[in-house]
């Protein structure tokens, strides 16, 4: 345990000391603004039928920020070590691939969690305007924080599958941003089939990520929803664990 706790906190510390960790700050704190803005121009003066955190989910800005924000962060968890020539020291030191790659994992997922502390801390505030309590409840901000963050672990134990592939950080970055445009495209397929009762129907449905945040934007946390990405997760870590465990 502290070993791997030794290992978090360099993890946490690259993102904290270095402008790549404060550059992805800027850009979704901007992306988050736009939203907002977007939000508050689209319902001002005008009743709301849906909490404020559907109507945030419902701007494109939601998925922006996923999509180009977990590549962003994996970009360096694997590559940069392989570029600079730190990757074979730490391999050959008394620690496991396994503590490996849940530090690195674990700090990224943490930085990710901070990214979206501005969100939560503008909702709160936004809500002080509202008539109506119910549009932002504490059950529906800790819905939306789970979906937030489960959506984040499955695309972030992507990117770290693609940077343990590569020594470049840019060539790991498209490769991330390419495997989760893959899966949000498949989101798609669900409203393009013809039957929508079949076993294709059915598979579609569970792997939509679109179906998955529309019920936690809404407070509703679904038992298959996470299992769909904690499974999905635990794959991706298990491929990258295996991989790292081939090549030390």
């Amino acid at each position: 345990m502290r070993v791997f706790l030794t290992l978090f906190k360099r993890e946490v510390g690259l993102f904290l000391s270095t402008l790549s960790g404060y550059v992805i700050l800027s850009m979704v704190l901007f992306l988050i603004g736009m939203s907002l803005l977007t939000v508050i121009l689209a319902y001002n003066g005008r009743a709301m039928d849906a909490p404020l955190t559907e109507a945030f989910y419902s701007t494109p800005f939601f998925w922006f920020i996923v999509l180009l924000a977990c590549p962003a962060i994996t970009m360096r968890s694997f590559a940069h070590e392989k570029s600079t020539g730190t990757y074979e020291s730490l391999m050959t030191t008394p620690v496991t691939p396994l503590q490996v790659l849940g530090s690195k994992f674990m700090s990224c997922w943490l930085f990710y969690g901070l990214l979206w502390v501005p969100l939560w801390l503008m909702m709160i505030w936004l809500g002080r305007f509202f008539n109506d309590p119910g549009y932002l409840d504490a059950g529906i901000i800790a819905g939306t924080s789970l979906g937030v963050m489960m959506v984040g672990a499955l695309f972030l134990s992507v990117g770290c599958l693609a940077s343990v592939l590569t020594q470049s950080q840019l060539i790991a970055a498209m490769m991330a941003l390419t495997l989760e445009m893959a899966l949000f495209m498949l989101s798609f397929v669900i409203y393009l089939l013809p039957d929508q009762s079949g076993w294709q129907a059915a598979l579609f449905e569970h792997i939509s990520l679109f179906n998955h945040m529309s019920d936690f934007v809404r407070g509703i946390v679904d038992g298959r929803h996470l299992a769909f990405y904690l499974c999905a997760t635990a794959l991706s870590l298990f491929a990258t664990w295996r991989w790292v465990e081939s090549h030390k």
